[in-house]
Order: C-alpha cells, then structure tokens, then sequence
C-alpha cells in the first residue's frame, strides 16, 4: 500500500499538478478531498489558479472502501462511508495545512448498518445521517440511520427508519430540517425532528418511464431540488415547498448528455452542471426560478478530446470561491478542473488539466 501510494504521488507531480512558470506563484486557495479506487482519503491544495497540487499529507488512511463523504457544516469535521468495513470514519481538519487527523485520538470508525453508500449531515451540524444497503442474507432492510455529532466531532447512535427498498443517492437541505432519498425513479422526503428522527413527507416525486435518478443537489437558498436521470439522459428540476413536499418545474425533465450520474450547481444559483457518465463530458446550464437553459458550447468533454481513455465521470463538484468546477474521471484515474466563465456559465480547462493520480467517486471542497 506504501509503494501505492508513492507511485500514485509520483504521477501526480510527473503531471504537473500545480507546476509551470508564473510572474506571481499561485496561492493555496482551498482544500480538496478524495475518495476512490483505494481506501485513503486524498489530500490536495486548491491553487489559486485553480490547479491542483498535492498536499504535505497527500494520502490520509481510512476504512476498507472509502465511497462517500460529507462535510460538517463547521467545516470542522469531515466523515467517510466505508461500504465494506460496514463503518464510518471521522476526522478534524486542519484548515492551515488541510492535514486530516482522526476524531477521537484515534478511536475505532462508528460501526454501521451493512454497505453504507451516502452520507448528509443537517444544517446545524447536529446529525449525521447515513444511508445503508442492508443485508438480505441476514435480514438487516436498507435504512437511514441517525447519529448525534458532539463537539469533538464523535458519532452516537440516536434512531434509523428503514426503507422500503435500497437508495441509491441521499440529500439534505442546506436551509431546512428535511432530506430526501432516491430510488430508481422515485424521491421520497423525510423531516428531520429535533432529536433527529426522520418522519415520511407526503409528496414525493415519481419521475416518468425509465427514470433512474443517479445523483442529488439543492440550491444554497433550499428552494430547488435537481436530480440527476441517468436513465432518460437528462436533469429532473423539482421545487421544495414549505411542507418539503416536490413539484416538477415547467420544462423538467431538461435534457442532459449520455447517462448523468452527479450534478452540482453554484453557490449563485445561476449555474448547474452534470457529469455524464455514459458521453464522457459535462452538460452545463444556466438556472432562471428552476428552469435549465443549455450553455452555448455544452456539453464540455471531460477530458481532452483525442485521449484514448474513456474519462466516465462519476462525480462532479463546485468549489466555495464560485470559481471552478472538478470532475472525478474513475475510467481515466483522473480529476478535471475548469474555469467557469462568469458571464455564461461556460466552462474553461484550467492549465495541466486533467491531473493524473485518483479517479474520485466523491470529493469535497473547503477552505
């Protein structure tokens, strides 16, 4: 695993990420973590030209098969899901060096029901929500189960509410106490109550034939949910309401590329972009009131065209200076950055992109 990682610490400075000359040296401008394809966290520094370098600590361990991640709303505390090891890991940040360090002076990962895949935490900070797979051959449903965050950050059990069949993504509002969950073509709505129980919504959303929605994200105002559809090839836009409860926007579904499975839009509200799996490139387009409008020039491929290397992006992000978005290419082992343009909403290949080391399936962005 050691020579791993020095092999994979080799190809990334081989590729230049954050090298080439300049009159001013590029700053750190923020944080990025990764998982995927090994069971480390990736450490990596967000340079002010939106290149990316490796980190002091570039590979932080966790438990076998990292999967998903969220952030603590204090930007405190991040938290793993290890689908395999049945577990999630938590660690404090260092928001100087980005060095993570575990929760606890290194207390075991909290155990989980089996296969967690997707993680929320609530506006407060007060809860983490963990979505499993279950275990039929032990009997154990999917589920979300509830665990309290204290202060150091350390996780204890408070409830679960089982499924009716497993999940395939998790999303939690940025502004209210609700989340939602997707099942192949359906979204379902839970409150979240003071203690962190989760209690059904009435009016979910059940999406048309062949709907799969692959991936979940609400606007920073809590007002829109926007769902990726890998099966129709487009982008479900539905309005929260006060009661939690979804209503499809006039248009939606609004086409995308081939097979969507992440879609991430912009601390503005104004843009939205997805990752496609399936046409190795990104769909972009500019929001007005939940109504998508493509972006001149979209789809952006993925990775440089001419690559003999499918890209398959699996996970799609925006950085929290509105600046930049990166896509995590498992196909390629890479991650891609672009600029966004600020007029439009285009999208522009930052220098060195894309930068050789992990194909992430998660990655999350902080300062």
């Amino acid at each position: 695993m050691k020579a791993f990682i020095r092999t994979l610490l080799l190809l990334a400075l081989a590729a230049g990420i954050g090298c080439g000359s300049y009159t001013t040296a590029p700053t750190t401008l923020e944080f990025m973590y990764a998982v995927g394809q090994s069971n480390n966290i990736f450490n990596l520094k967000i340079l002010s030209n939106g290149e990316l370098q490796s980190s002091s600590v570039f590979a932080t361990a966790t438990a076998p098969r990292p999967v998903a991640m969220a952030l603590h709303p204090s930007t405190n505390f991040l938290y793993v899901a290890n689908l395999t090891s049945n577990a999630v890991s938590g660690f404090s940040l260092d928001h100087t060096t980005g060095v993570l360090a575990p929760v606890g002076n290194a207390l075991p990962p909290t155990p989980t029901d089996p296969q967690p895949t997707a993680l929320g935490i609530d506006p407060g900070g007060q809860f983490l929500f963990v979505m499993t797979q279950g275990d039929p051959a032990t009997a154990i449903p999917p589920r979300i189960s509830t665990f309290a965050i204290d202060a150091r950050g350390l996780l204890t059990a408070v409830s679960s509410v089982d499924l009716a069949a497993a999940a395939q993504s998790l999303v939690v509002s940025p502004t209210a106490s609700v989340l939602y969950v997707a099942t192949g073509g359906s979204i379902a709505g839970f409150s979240i109550d003071a203690n962190g129980a989760l209690a059904p919504i009435a009016g979910g959303f059940t999406g048309a034939a062949g709907t799969n929605v692959a991936g979940m994200t609400i606007d920073s105002k809590g007002q829109f949910l926007y769902a990726a559809d890998s099966g129709n090839n487009a982008v479900l836009s539905l309005s929260i309401d006060a009661n939690g409860a979804l209503t499809a926007v006039a248009g939606s579904p609004f086409a995308a590329g081939t097979g969507p499975v992440s879609v991430a839009v912009d601390a503005n509200n104004a843009f939205l972009y997805t990752a496609n799996k399936g046409s190795n490139d990104i769909s972009a387009f500019t929001v007005n009131a939940g109504v998508l409008t493509t972006v001149p020039g979209s789809p952006f491929p993925a990775i440089p065209s001419g690559s003999t290397t499918q890209a398959q992006p699996a996970f799609i992000t925006i950085d929290p200076s509105n600046q930049f978005v990166y896509v995590g290419n498992p196909g390629s082992r890479s991650i891609s950055g672009f600029a966004i343009k600020i007029s439009d909403g285009t999208l522009v290949a930052v220098n060195n992109s894309p930068f050789v080391a992990i194909g992430p399936t998660s990655m999350i962005v902080t300062k």
